[in-house]
């Protein structure tokens, strides 16, 4: 049963398939887990919502719209322990302006997986990945922004494979009937398209999508603000298949917010189908966000939470 877990969770989270020459059914599959926990709160949806720290994952274009000069923050990720314990994803992501035009954004993800034994001997396989993005608004309400992205899949030793990959983002808002604490927005990101993995035992495509959305934001006065998500998308690579999300978020006083959403998947999307639940705090420049998966029946989701701390200036 152990060997079994074990095999799930490479499949899912490195493409282990490539190691053991069953098809190409994806290398690095990691990023395909989004640190982006306000986001998950919401259904996992954000590519028209408004900007945080973890955009750059989301929709570069978004950050050229926040309303604050710069944010860094780091999330935490206990994943699938359902399957096994000992898998963590760790993120540092952050954005700052340059001007009232344009903005550079970095990331960091890095995930850990239990020590397995193979060969007589013991590895941890691991996987990490560099981005670096930029933004800039091309009209009043009109942005795009680019990702470049660095991978590093390990699988054991001797089965480590480099790669790079791109996103492409556009984003565009709108004031609500010239409500200027109204808005509604609309999001298209291609996200993760790159070249192939090498472990070693063949060249496997990384995991690829697209999104597209739309948001509203509207502040009922300035104690009482609600954000909703509608969202879907079309995973290119693995699997070819639909999904999609919905979400909504109540802020109270600037100060507290709580948030819900639904996340669809096909039958044979490997992420399944799931509702969120979230809550964050904000008071002055901290901000700290918690997120809980409620998965079907059976499911590698379940007891899934992520939590995530962070600096606005």
């Amino acid at each position: 049963m152990k060997n079994i877990r074990y095999g799930l969770m490479m499949l899912l989270l490195c493409g282990a398939t490539a190691t053991f020459g069953q098809g190409d059914n994806g290398a690095a599959l990691f990023p395909e887990l989004t640190p982006d926990v306000r986001g998950v709160g919401m259904g996992n949806s954000g590519v028209a919502s408004s900007a945080n720290a973890f955009s750059i994952w989301r929709n570069a274009a978004k950050n050229v719209f926040s309303d604050r000069k710069a944010e860094v923050a780091y999330s935490f990720t206990p994943w699938m322990r359902e399957l096994a314990s000992g898998s963590n994803l760790h993120a540092l992501a952050g954005y700052y302006g340059l001007d009232d035009k344009q903005g550079i954004q970095a990331g960091f993800r890095y995930i850990n997986r239990p020590d397995v034994e193979r060969a007589g001997a013991v590895y941890t396989p691991k996987d990490w990945s560099i981005d670096l993005g930029y933004a800039r608004k091309l009209t009043e309400g009109l942005s795009v922004g680019a990702t470049a992205r660095f991978v590093r899949s390990a699988l054991f030793d001797n089965a480590a494979a480099n790669g790079v990959a791109f996103d492409l983002g556009v984003y565009y808002q709108q004031a609500w009937r010239n409500n200027d604490d109204a808005r509604w927005s609309l999001g298209l990101q291609a996200s993760n398209f790159g070249t192939k993995m090498d472990y070693g035992y063949g060249k496997y495509k990384q995991p690829a999508k697209v999104n597209a959305g739309g948001g509203v934001d509207y502040a009922f006065n300035d104690n009482h603000r609600l954000q909703g998500t509608l969202e879907v998308g079309y995973r290119v690579w693995p699997g070819g298949c639909w999904e999609g999300a919905v979400g909504a978020e109540y802020t109270a006083f600037k100060l507290f917010s709580v948030r819900s959403g639904y996340h669809y998947g096909e039958e044979n999307n490997r992420m399944q189908r799931y509702g969120t639940i979230g809550c964050g705090v904000h008071y002055s420049m901290l901000r700290a966000d918690f997120a809980f998966i409620i998965p079907e029946k059976n499911s590698f989701l379940k007891n899934t939470w992520q939590v995530s701390l962070g600096v606005a200036f």
